[in-house]
């Protein structure tokens, strides 16, 4: 099996992504670049609880399955057309957290709450227009969306965190949950 350690990293990512409860039994998925002609990927509907290697898929650009029996997840063409765009990032992850959910719902951009945020996410995050689950639509405006920065929030979708490797984008998927909470409890003590 081609790309052992990156399914095994993408694995790793997962399971802890599933156990901080930012994706629900088969929500969200991630994937890793694996060179600038492939991605891993997570597959459609499949529990994390029960995910292993051998379920993790290899696709080309064109969302073309080079490697794996299972069916690549739906959001594909967003992880494509991040990877197309920014050179930069080789990991991608698809959230559906609490407070991130919460932001989207409201489409409420997530503006400068700490230094901390600037650094680590590249500023202010905005929120993606709406676009249907899985589209071509939905790709291209997280890509307009996310722009330079770190992460998106997806309207009435969930967030995007993305990295050099699966680890940041970890990362960011920790600091972006952590934002989006102090800023809905900023805005609720705010209307006390």
């Amino acid at each position: 099996m081609r790309w052992e350690k990156e399914r095994n990293e993408l694995l790793k990512v997962a399971k802890k992504i599933y156990r901080r409860g930012f994706v629900t039994s088969r929500s969200g998925n991630l994937s890793i670049r694996t060179n600038n002609e492939t991605i891993l990927i997570t597959p459609s509907s499949k529990l994390y609880e029960s995910l292993q290697v051998s379920d993790i898929i290899e696709i080309d650009f064109d969302g073309k399955i080079i490697q794996g029996t299972r069916k690549p997840s739906s959001e594909y063409r967003l992880h494509i057309e991040i990877y197309r765009k920014r050179k930069d990032i080789n990991a991608v992850i698809h959230i559906h957290s609490t407070f991130a959910c919460i932001m989207a719902s409201l489409n409420q951009t997530l503006p400068i709450i700490f230094d901390e945020q600037k650094n680590a996410l590249g500023g202010e995050i905005e929120v993606a227009q709406y676009a249907a689950s899985g589209t071509e639509d939905l790709a291209k405006e997280t890509v307009r969306a996310l722009g330079d920065k770190k992460a998106v929030l997806l309207s009435k979708h969930g967030a995007v965190a993305v990295g050099k490797d699966i680890y940041e984008a970890y990362n960011v998927c920790e600091l972006i949950e952590h934002f989006c909470k102090i800023y809905v409890f900023i805005r609720l003590l705010k209307e006390f």
